[in-house]
């Protein structure tokens, strides 16, 4: 068989079936969007969709340059994480790719689509330990970590990125730190301030989930000039709309800001809640569940389901015995924990 013939589709959150009304726990956006001022954007720049999109983003580079005190030169704009990913492996994954045992399913795929060995690293009581990770680096590896992770939550600390870098500078591999969860995260440190020192690391940021707007893929790289020109070299033309590129001209600023700022607290008092009841910890803004004695995921989601309520099963995670929920808004993660509770417990 030829590769792509090998490969597996990913599965992914999000239910949509026409004429069915469900409550979707399965996909891990902000329940408080999209603001209002984005479709003000959206109506605005309507008239814009007769020309081309600007193949770089121009505009859209430079202020995520300024909001991150770098050169525009260390910025790349891409149509979601998803395709940056994808320009990550094509143009650095030569051999091996080294992931978690549980994580996001795009990073297998893609060092996959290249042929590359994928090295996963165990992940004892469901817990990301940079020591293993570090442990598992080789030279010209590159090494796939969602911070927080995506399913379990986990976020992943400074100290335990520093250790990281100092391996991978070592070895001369590769970090991409996926961050497309992190403005959920309480207290995040600032993780693009190693990138001036180091040509190890690349970050990757989505504004879809913080914003709640995936029918807007945009998000962006930040890393030395010498691998964001790798990747700048490979990216696909237009491949960011005019609407994405002037809707994240519009969050990046102040608005944007003020709405991440109050939608985050929200979802932290939620989150205390959801965590007495059910006995769980997350960094994100989303739980994996076990639904234990003896269930499968796949049978809760479909009793979950036939009561309106779609969570993910994590059996293409390797977690046939868990499921993954987002946190939405009080009065639907009510509904959600009484089920649960009547279901699992």
């Amino acid at each position: 068989k030829s590769r792509v013939e090998e490969l597996r589709e990913c599965e992914h959150g999000g239910f949509t079936v026409r004429g069915v009304s469900v409550t979707d726990f399965s996909v891990n956006l902000n329940p408080y969007g999209p603001p209002d001022f984005i479709f003000n954007v959206l109506k605005a720049c309507m008239g814009e969709i007769k020309n081309y999109p600007d193949v770089e983003s121009e505009q859209l580079k430079a202020l995520i340059a300024r909001k991150f005190g770098c050169p525009e030169s260390e910025v790349l704009v891409g149509a979601g994480v998803s395709e940056l990913i994808q320009l990550v492996a094509i143009g650095f994954v030569k051999k091996r790719a080294v992931i978690p045992a549980y994580t996001y399913g795009e990073y297998e795929k893609s060092v996959r689509m290249m042929g590359a060995e994928v090295k996963k690293v165990e992940m004892p009581g469901l817990e990301l330990k940079p020591e293993l990770i570090s442990e598992t680096m080789q030279p010209g590896d590159v090494v796939f970590l969602c911070n927080p992770n995506n399913p379990t939550g986990q976020y992943i600390l400074d100290e335990g990125l520093s250790l990281l870098i100092d391996e991978a500078e070592r070895v001369d591999a590769l970090l991409v730190f996926d961050e497309a969860y992190v403005d959920f995260v309480n207290n995040a440190f600032p993780s693009h301030s190693y990138i001036s020192s180091t040509r190890n690391l690349l970050i990757l940021r989505s504004l879809t989930k913080s914003f709640a707007i995936p029918g807007v893929r945009v998000g962006y790289a930040l890393g030395s000039e010498p691998v964001i020109s790798v990747l700048r070299k490979l990216k696909t033309p237009w491949s960011v709309s005019i609407f994405a590129q002037r809707i994240g001209e519009a969050v990046l600023g102040a608005a944007g800001d003020r709405f991440i700022e109050e939608t985050r607290e929200k979802i932290s008092m939620s989150k205390r809640r959801l965590e007495r009841a059910l006995g769980i910890h997350s960094d994100a803004n989303f739980y994996i569940y076990d639904v234990g004695r003896g269930r499968a995921a796949s049978e809760v989601r479909a009793g979950l389901l036939s009561h309106g309520l779609a969570v993910r099963d994590c059996t293409s995670f390797g977690l046939p015995s868990h499921i993954r929920f987002s946190v939405r808004k009080d009065e639907e993660n009510e509904i959600l924990m009484d089920m649960l509770m009547r279901l699992c417990l």
